[in-house]
């Protein structure tokens, strides 16, 4: 059994699609871009959000600080609110809690944002040992995150699996020595024939089974 399960957050414990496409096209707009639709976002979420706005919409370098600046300032105000924590992630997490494993969130969304998420929804915020998310003040790729996790848990990578919903994340769980676990229900991989070139452990067809089945790994 795995001493340590980290998930991502979007695509994996929340839909956050609404509120990032809202805020990302209401940006781009402003900026003189044309919204992309919904399903633009499949396999752009998980990226950085300089990535994904230069990949959505092709801004320049030169335009992306003032691009992020002001999605930040919206995200804050309506982004947080437009998400959906996924049907059976609460029940998932109390289970691996109960048997025994350390949870932790690895994403590239903003601490802030990230750590006002979990505030509010308190009840699987708690069940977490540590979160490790974007820093202002220093840049870590989600290879740095699962590594500093499981030095912070004090696990070694090897007893550890990452839940993910993309190849950003599939390539950091390589790279940092975690065994992956494919989540097929968020914006990342549309079907499992897409996740299999990764080396999965597992593939989860929606949020409930990572519950049973990352405790048997």
């Amino acid at each position: 059994m795995k001493k340590l399960v980290i998930i991502g957050f979007d695509g994996t414990i929340a839909d956050t699609a609404p509120g990032i496409l809202y805020c990302m096209n209401t940006t781009a707009l402003s900026m003189g871009y044309t919204p992309v639709a919904h399903d633009a976002l499949y396999g752009v979420i998980g990226v950085s959000l300089e990535q994904g706005f230069m990949n959505l919409y092709g801004m320049k370098e030169d335009e992306i600080e003032y691009a992020m600046n002001q999605y930040s300032k919206l995200y804050s105000i309506k982004g947080e609110e437009m998400i959906l924590i996924y049907d059976g992630i609460p029940e998932a997490l109390q289970k691996l809690k109960a048997d025994g494993m350390k949870l932790a969130i690895a994403t590239q969304k903003n601490e802030k944002f990230i750590n006002n998420m979990l505030a509010v929804y308190s009840y699987i915020g708690c069940l977490f040992d540590t979160v490790c998310a974007t820093n202002v003040e220093r840049e870590m790729t989600k290879t740095d995150m699962l590594r500093q996790v499981c030095a912070d848990l004090e696990v070694d990578p090897a007893e550890a699996v990452f839940v993910g919903d993309s190849y950003v994340d599939a390539i950091a769980a390589q790279e940092a020595g975690v065994d992956f676990a494919a989540a097929l229900y968020g914006w990342g991989f549309r079907s499992q024939e897409d996740a299999e070139q990764y080396n999965c452990k597992t593939y989860l067809n929606n949020a409930g089974e990572i519950g049973y089945k990352l405790s048997v790994l």
